[in-house]
């Protein structure tokens, strides 16, 4: 299967590296690996250069926004943008950051679950950070979601959800449209992802508001709210959590921002949401 990588970068000197040589080593190599400078002001394009100069299935273009990270509609920008200039012939089309290092099996083990199960929409390993010197999984989210920066799609199921959306929640949208549609979503947990930077380091600031404002942009009910809340408050450790989540759903309904999905996507989110609490709670 043809595979086209798309990674959206943003002053990315000190991991992009790293990233790149994972992908380099892979067993299944890509068939093109394109990145997207997005307006970067240190020394990562300088970097790009050298690869792309090297390899020639590592291409990378420039893009012009804003100076600053920012989650969401940002990333997907420039990830729509390297799109545009990117090889048209693929099978699997994968959304990568710049700060990650795959297995060197990463690619050949997805792929052939592909090639296998042909309803696999959507599928990924897990992503771990470093803490005190050993790497451990993330448990930030539940072990049925894809992580945003290792993500690797079907090209049917891609072309059936239209893409990746330019909005705050793409990544869980993205997964709500895939089963909406009937395909499929597997994640490897014994397939482990290194993360050099911890999940939302960049992004601090507001991080739990903003989940709020994901969740009524979803169409969360206020039980849905509260739920989703209290699990943020458990994870972080921290009742300002709870209390910042709250307060960013409020805002956005204050406000009455547009939802990103229409009321039947937001009728079947809300189910598969209960349908997922009553799983777990049965399994306990």
């Amino acid at each position: 299967m043809k595979i086209l990588i798309i990674i959206p970068v943003y002053n990315e000197e000190l991991y992009i590296k790293n990233c790149i040589n994972s992908f380099i080593n892979q067993s299944h190599k890509p068939d093109q690996i394109l990145i997207v400078n997005d307006n970067s002001t240190d020394n990562t394009e300088n970097i790009l250069k050298k690869y792309s100069k090297k390899f020639s299935y590592i291409k990378y273009v420039n893009k012009k926004s804003i100076n600053k990270p920012s989650p969401g509609k940002k990333i997907i920008q420039a990830f729509n943008y390297g799109l545009k200039h990117s090889i048209n012939d693929y099978d699997l089309i994968g959304k990568f950051d710049g700060d990650i290092i795959l297995p060197d099996n990463y690619l050949y083990t997805i792929m052939n679950d592909f090639i296998q199960n042909k309803k696999l929409g959507l599928c990924s390993g897990v992503i771990a950070n470093k803490k005190n010197n050993s790497w451990k999984v993330e448990n930030r989210y539940n072990n049925d979601h894809a992580r945003g920066a290792i993500k690797l799609y079907s090209r049917k199921c891609f072309n059936k959800i239209s893409g990746l959306n330019e909005t705050m929640g793409w990544d869980t949208l993205d997964e709500m449209k895939i089963l909406y549609n009937k395909f499929e979503i597997k994640i490897y947990n014994k397939i482990i992802v290194k993360q050099m930077r911890n999940t939302a380091s960049r992004y601090k600031k507001n991080q739990y508001k903003k989940q709020g404002r994901v969740m009524y942009l979803l169409r969360y009910n206020l039980i849905l709210l509260l739920i989703g809340s209290i699990k943020l408050a458990i994870t972080s450790k921290s009742i300002i959590s709870f209390c910042h989540c709250i307060i960013g759903y409020i805002n956005s309904w204050i406000n009455k921002e547009k939802y990103i999905v229409n009321s039947e996507i937001g009728k079947f989110i809300r189910n598969h949401r209960y349908n997922n609490i009553l799983k777990k709670i049965i399994n306990v």
